[in-house]
């Protein structure tokens, strides 16, 4: 017997509901994206590897470990996009799309991303994202709300719950500066006892130390200093719009000094988004601002703030459960292929059709149609045609013209 390969560790199946779910959720978050004034795009599923390892920064995990780094093919080095945000910067300078006299630039995009991780609940190696990136020569206060408040109503929309947001405000990059000396100084006393990556990230960032997921250096990250005491007055200012904003829309929100995002490029505003009745409190997704991306990889010096949402998270976050389902299954006892003329017209019209396989009997055709909720079920004779109304159980029997008239006045009802 052969050996039986099974998918990748780390990937997903999406079968028969699933996959009807999966495409509603998607279906439902471009739809939403074009209310926001969002242009979809599509990016390739792999870049050059510099492109990540350039943008991400070294102090990521990303960079650090979680790339897919494709095998050596001609002379560039490609990888498995880790995340979308650096792509569609790219594609922003390479197309010129900067050069629009409508910004900010809206755009939404959904797809596959990458990274070797530890597979576990809500962790893939292998997921899909939803995201939208909003650009501008400078971004104004309205453009960031605007994205913050798009993320939160996605996740509402989605998941049927109430969500709360955690936020934070890393402030200008001379803020940041200052801020990392500090931290620098503050860990250093500590480091010995930290975890390997905690001290790898004392050297390049010491900004990363604060996301640390392990317990006992949690616990140390908590009492370090604070980024709002070294936000510089114009930092503080817009922080407190944002806010005021929120206050009087009454979203869910917390100020959580220790979040910092998983990327070096981001800077103002940053945020993550939970359920309220997920005990596992794993983040749903999350955005915030950036300014200095464009400028690393050779565009022009443009601002940025974007939000992305794990697919795979909202599907377990979820209550609505989508049932699949079909018009019309034909049960044809006659079993000599010459039903494809109706068959063909009922498609036209506009239904979705199964055929019953000829080695079914006629009672197990009916179970399989009541299986995949269909509407009706077509028992094909010798001479004559039975429609039966699977809701109701009432049946009658018609010719073919009597057929194709009756399935007409359903589709123009």
């Amino acid at each position: 017997m052969s050996e039986i390969i099974k998918k990748p560790r780390g990937t997903s199946d999406y079968l028969f509901n699933d996959a009807e779910v999966f495409e509603e959720v998607r279906n439902s978050l471009l739809t939403l994206a074009k209310k926001y004034g969002c242009f979809y795009i599509m990016v390739p599923t792999y870049e050059e590897g510099k492109l990540f390892h350039r943008t991400a920064g070294e102090s990521s995990d990303i960079v650090a470990k979680e790339t897919f780094d494709i095998i050596r093919k001609g002379d560039k080095d490609y990888t498995l996009r880790p995340e979308f945000t650096a792509g569609i910067n790219r594609a922003i300078i390479e197309n010129k799309l900067y050069a629009s006299p409508d910004m900010p630039l809206r755009i939404s995009y959904f797809g596959p991303a990458f990274r070797y991780d530890r597979p576990q609940k809500g962790r893939l190696r292998e997921f899909n994202q939803f995201g939208v990136e909003f650009i501008d020569t400078t971004l104004d206060i309205n453009t960031i709300i605007d994205c913050l408040i798009f993320s939160y109503n996605a996740v509402k929309k989605i998941t049927n719950k109430d969500v709360k947001v955690k936020l934070n405000y890393l402030g200008s990059f001379a803020s940041r500066e200052e801020y990392k000396e500090e931290l620098k100084k503050y860990f250093a006393k500590k480091i010995d006892s930290m975890c390997d990556d905690c001290k790898r990230r004392l050297e390049v960032n010491p900004l990363r130390i604060l996301d640390c997921k392990v317990k006992e250096d949690q616990l140390i990250a908590s009492k370090a200093p604070k980024i709002n005491d070294y936000l510089n007055k114009e930092d503080s200012v817009r922080f407190k719009q944002i806010t005021q904003v929120l206050d009087k829309l009454k979203i869910n929100y917390e100020i959580d000094s220790q979040l910092v995002r998983g990327l070096d490029y981001y800077t103002g505003l940053v945020w993550e988004i939970y359920s309220i009745d997920d005990e596992s409190q794993i983040a749903l997704g999350g955005g915030g601002q950036y300014s200095s991306l464009s400028k690393d990889i050779g565009g022009p010096p443009l601002d940025g703030i974007g939000f992305s949402l794990g697919i795979e998270r909202l599907l377990l976050t979820m209550s609505k459960e989508i049932k699949s389902s079909i018009d019309i299954v034909i049960i044809d006892n006659k079993k000599d292929a010459s039903i494809f003329d109706i068959v063909s017209t009922l498609r036209e019209e506009g239904f979705s059709l199964s055929i019953v396989s000829a080695s079914r009997s006629l009672q197990g055709g009916l179970k399989m149609a009541d299986r995949l909720n269909a509407s009706y079920a077509i028992i094909v004779d010798e001479e004559n045609y039975k429609i039966k109304k699977l809701d109701t159980r009432e049946q009658i029997e018609v010719d073919k013209k009597g057929l194709l008239k009756y399935f007409s006045e359903v589709s123009h009802a």
